[in-house]
C-alpha cells in the first residue's frame, strides 16, 4: 500500500511539473478541451471550439470560442453560440513555495467560478453573464457570454458634447445601480477599472448601450495569489488606498472609490489623480507612502456641468482617502443612480438605462 501511494504521489508530481508552463498555444488548449468534454446528465456533451485569443496577459488567458451541445450518435450542434472562455494558466514562477502558490492560484480561480455562479443565480442584469465553469485536464476554465462592444478605456474623450455627456450620465446611473445590487448580495468586486467594464454595442442584445461589469477574479477572495499586469494584487490609479494598507477585511468602500475615479474619467477624459501612475512607476511599481500621500492631496476634479450640480461633489466624496469618511460623506450608490436618472429625465432625455431604473422603482413600489 505504501508503495502504491509513493508511486501515485511521484507520478502526480511528475505530471504536474511537466504541465507547468507559462504559456500554452491555442491548439494545445483545444486538445485539452477535445479530450475532456463536460458530460450532461442525459449523456450529451458540451463542446468548445476556440476561435481566437482575446488577451494572454496576467494569470489567465481569454479566448473567443464557439459553444454547443452534442448528443450521442448525432453530429448536429444544438444551442450553438459564441462565448468567451477564460482559462487559468497552470503556472507559478520558480522559487520558494511554488506548489503552494500554484494551488492558491487554482483555488482562487475556483472561487471566481463560484462567485460567477452566485451572481448568475441573483439575476443581476448589468454583469457579463457566466455559463459555469469546468476543468480540462489540469486547466480550470470559465465560460462567459461574448459581448460585442468595447471596454470603457477606449471611449475616453476630452471633448464630449453636452448631448454625449447626457447619454454617459445615464449609463453611469445604470452602472451605479448594478454595483449597488452586487453589494446587496454581499459581492464586492475589488477591481473595478475601465478594462473590466464593457459597453455593449450589439442591437440584438438586451443590454445594448449599457455598461456591463466583468472579471470577478478579486471578488470575495480572502487568500488571493492572483496578480495583475504590474505583479501586485491591486490596480494603481483605480484601487482604493485601503487595499494597499489593509489587504483583507475590505468593505464596499473600495468599489465606491474606484467608481468615483471611473465616473470622472468617463465624463471628462481626464484622470482624477493624473500623477498617480508616474509616481507608481518611479517608485519601482510599488505602492509607497509617497503614492498614498498623493491620493490624499492630488485629486484634480475637472467635472463641471450645471445640469448635474451634485455630481462633482459626489466624485470628491467617493474618492476620499479615508474609507470611513468616504462612506459617511456620500450617498449610497442606489440613491446616486436614481438621482442621476431624475436629472437626466429632467433634461428631456431617456434611454434603456433610465427606463430600466424607472421600471425598477415600479417593482420596488417607490414611484
Amino acid at each position: 500500500m505504501m508503495l502504491r501511494n509513493f508511486l501515485a504521489e511521484s507520478l502526480d508530481r511528475i505530471s504536474r511539473n511537466l504541465a507547468l508552463r507559462p504559456q500554452y498555444t491555442m491548439q494545445e488548449y483545444q486538445r485539452w478541451f477535445d479530450q475532456n468534454p463536460e458530460f450532461l446528465h442525459n449523456g450529451a456533451m458540451e463542446k468548445i471550439e476556440l476561435l481566437e485569443p482575446l488577451t494572454l496577459e496576467g494569470t489567465n488567458n481569454l479566448y473567443r470560442a464557439n459553444f454547443w451541445i452534442q448528443h450521442p450518435n448525432d453530429e448536429r450542434r444544438y444551442g450553438e453560440r459564441e462565448i468567451v472562455v477564460k482559462i487559468c494558466k497552470f503556472w507559478a514562477t520558480p522559487g520558494k513555495n511554488r506548489l503552494h502558490r500554484l494551488n492558491m492560484l487554482l483555488s482562487a480561480f475556483q472561487d471566481e467560478i463560484r462567485i460567477n455562479n452566485l451572481i448568475r443565480a441573483t439575476n443581476i442584469e448589468g454583469v457579463v453573464q457566466s455559463f459555469g465553469g469546468g476543468i480540462a485536464g489540469r486547466h480550470p476554465y470559465l465560460k462567459m457570454e461574448f459581448i460585442k462592444g468595447c471596454s470603457l478605456d477606449r471611449l475616453f474623450d476630452t471633448n464630449l458634447t453636452d448631448d454625449e455627456i447626457l447619454k454617459r450620465v445615464a449609463q453611469i446611473a445604470y452602472l451605479a445601480n448594478t454595483i449597488s445590487q452586487l453589494h446587496y448580495y454581499q459581492v464586492v468586486h475589488k477591481d473595478l477599472k475601465p478594462k473590466n467594464l464593457l459597453l455593449c454595442q450589439n442591437p440584438l442584445h438586451k443590454n445594448n448601450h449599457k455598461i456591463l461589469i466583468c472579471d470577478f477574479g478579486y471578488a470575495q477572495a480572502k487568500l488571493r495569489e492572483t496578480v495583475n499586469e504590474y505583479g501586485g494584487q491591486l490596480t494603481p490609479c483605480y484601487s482604493a488606498p485601503e487595499q494597499a494598507i489593509m489587504g483583507e477585511n475590505l468593505s464596499y468602500s473600495v468599489d465606491y472609490f474606484s467608481f468615483g475615479i471611473i465616473v470622472h474619467e468617463f465624463l471628462t477624459g481626464y484622470k482624477l489623480f493624473p500623477k498617480a501612475m508616474d509616481i507608481f512607476i518611479e517608485d519601482g511599481h510599488k505602492i509607497t507612502d509617497r503614492y498614498l500621500e498623493y491620493l490624499k492631496t492630488g485629486r484634480e476634479n475637472r467635472f463641471n456641468d450645471s445640469r448635474f450640480p451634485e455630481l462633482a461633489q459626489w466624485i470628491d466624496s467617493l474618492t476620499l482617502f479615508d474609507s470611513f469618511e468616504r462612506m459617511q460623506n456620500c450617498p449610497n450608490l442606489f440613491d446616486i443612480a436614481h438621482k442621476l436618472r431624475e436629472r437626466v429625465n429632467a433634461q428631456g432625455y431617456r434611454d434603456v438605462n433610465t427606463d430600466f431604473l424607472w421600471n425598477q422603482l415600479g417593482e420596488y413600489g417607490k414611484r
